[in-house]
């Protein structure tokens, strides 16, 4: 599978629940490690041939005709720090066969570099849900992410401090505050807060963050985020876009849904 053709999908097809193969796993997956005391043969198999730290199992939902339908896996890496990054590689594995003779395999040659910022040791990889969560990305570097992360941490902050004061529509002077310094087109921000209410913008995840071919003055990405819809454990699927010219600061240039 080429880099254009694994872009081209990410970018048409929104994260599945919980990121698809994105370091942040729902609770249904399952995470097993070489320590592990109970390992499903194939995983145990797999760490007998690999360099992979865990093997992550997350079953999918039923066939329409009730069917089972096998988990998807995912093997993943040790964890390392370089700076204020934390990282780990990941990669889609496959179940082939079926029985005694079921094991994993590689389906691809692509990598995702799942990163989460560093604040004091490395967070664990699918920990509590309120440890900082791990993001896909693809075709980033780590002061790429540094630098996009800290400007969605600003534009949320700023959002989210800047409600309408007693019901009427002046915002608030913290609101105003904390915007002070975030690159957003106005276009962009006007839609993100219509999407997004500041009461939910706090539980906003991000799963994903990919770079976009473009030119060697100005690079572009595309954030994937999780915003909760108000039913229990869903999400609604959105797409951030970031630009950064070659000398200029990271912007927010557009807002949209993924569906």
């Amino acid at each position: 599978m080429t880099a254009t053709v694994v872009l081209v999908t990410l970018l048409l097809a929104p994260p599945a629940s919980g990121g698809g193969p994105a370091p942040a796993a729902p609770a249904a997956c399952q995470s097993f490690s070489r320590a592990s005391e109970e390992l499903p043969p194939p995983v145990r198999a797999w760490f007998a041939h690999s360099a992979d730290e865990r093997v992550l199992a997350c079953p999918q939902t039923p066939a329409a005709g009730g069917e089972a339908v096998a988990p998807l896996y995912f093997g993943e890496g040790a964890v390392t720090q370089h700076g204020e990054v934390c990282s780990y590689l990941s990669h889609g594995l496959t179940l082939a066969g079926s029985g005694d003779a079921a094991r994993l395999e590689r389906y691809d040659r692509s990598e995702a570099l799942a990163m989460a910022l560093a604040r004091g040791d490395c967070p664990r990889p699918h920990g509590a849900p309120a440890a900082p969560a791990y993001v896909e990305t693809y075709d980033v570097s780590p002061s790429a992410f540094v630098g996009i992360m800290r400007l969605w941490s600003a534009a949320t902050t700023a959002i989210t401090a800047a409600e309408p004061e007693h019901g009427c529509c002046a915002k608030s002077a913290a609101g105003t505050k904390a915007g002070a310094g975030v690159h957003m087109a106005p276009e962009a921000r006007a839609h993100l807060e219509a999407a997004i209410d500041p009461g939910r913008m706090k539980a906003v995840s991000v799963t994903r963050l990919v770079r976009i071919p473009g030119s060697v003055l100005r690079h572009r990405y595309a954030l994937f985020i999780a915003v909760p819809d108000g039913s229990a454990g869903n999400s609604a699927p959105y797409v951030v876009y970031v630009d950064k010219s070659l000398r200029g600061p990271y912007e927010i240039t557009a807002f949209a849904e993924t569906n």
